[in-house]
C-alpha cells in the first residue's frame, strides 16, 4: 500500500519512514510516539485515522488497528499496526472519528451484523478488550477481582462464541468487526 519493500520496512524508525500524522496535523510517528505511551500505561490503542507517507512522499489516509502481542516479561511486547486504506481518500484531513471509537464497546458487539459477536456479555467484551490490550489470565483476573479459574472460563466462552481458536484470532476479530 505504501511502495515499500520488506527489507526497506522491517526494523526502520516509523518516524523516518511514514511520517504518521492524526487527521488534525499532529504527528505520531516520533520519538515520543503516542500510541507507544498509551500501550506502556496498558491501555487498550483503539482504531483510529493516520495520515502516512508513501515511498513516493504521496499522502495516503488510512485506519490504523494496533495489536499488542506479549513477549514475555510484562514489560516486553510487540505493537502490531494493521493498516486499511480509507475507502475514501480525496479528504485526506477529516475531523470525522470512525464510529466505532466513539461507541462503547458492548454497544459496538450488540450492533454488530456479525451474529458471533452479538453472543457475548458485557463481561466477555470486556475481557476481549482486555485481551487485545496484551493483558494474561492472571492479570485480567486481577483487574477484575475474580478468580483465575473464572477469567479462563471466560476466555474460553469468547472462543467458543467467536469460533475462532486462540486468543489472538479473537482479538483481530475483534478488530476486524470493530468491537474493541
Amino acid at each position: 500500500m505504501l511502495g515499500f519493500t520488506a527489507d526497506e520496512a522491517v526494523g526502520g524508525h516509523c518516524d523516518r519512514l511514514l511520517g504518521g500524522s492524526d487527521p488534525f496535523g499532529n504527528r505520531y510517528c516520533t520519538d515520543e510516539c503516542p500510541i507507544m505511551r498509551i500501550a506502556n500505561r496498558g491501555e487498550i490503542v483503539r482504531n483510529f485515522s493516520l495520515n502516512l507517507r508513501t515511498k513516493e512522499s504521496q499522502h495516503v489516509v488510512t485506519q490504523v488497528s494496533v495489536l499488542q502481542l506479549r513477549a514475555g516479561a510484562p514489560d516486553d511486547y510487540y505493537l502490531v499496526h494493521l493498516l486499511r486504506a480509507n475507502a475514501d481518500t480525496t479528504e485526506p484531513h477529516t475531523t470525522r472519528e470512525p464510529a466505532s471509537t466513539s461507541r462503547p464497546h458492548l454497544v459496538a458487539a450488540r450492533e454488530s451484523i456479525d451474529v458471533r459477536a452479538r453472543k457475548l456479555t458485557s463481561r466477555e467484551v470486556e475481557v476481549l478488550g482486555m485481551l487485545a490490550a496484551g493483558r494474561s489470565t492472571p492479570e485480567i483476573a486481577e483487574r477484575l477481582h475474580i478468580s483465575q479459574l473464572t477469567a479462563r472460563s471466560h476466555i474460553q466462552n469468547i472462543l467458543e462464541k467467536l469460533e475462532v481458536h486462540s486468543k489472538v484470532e479473537a482479538v483481530a476479530f475483534a478488530f476486524q468487526k470493530n468491537l474493541i
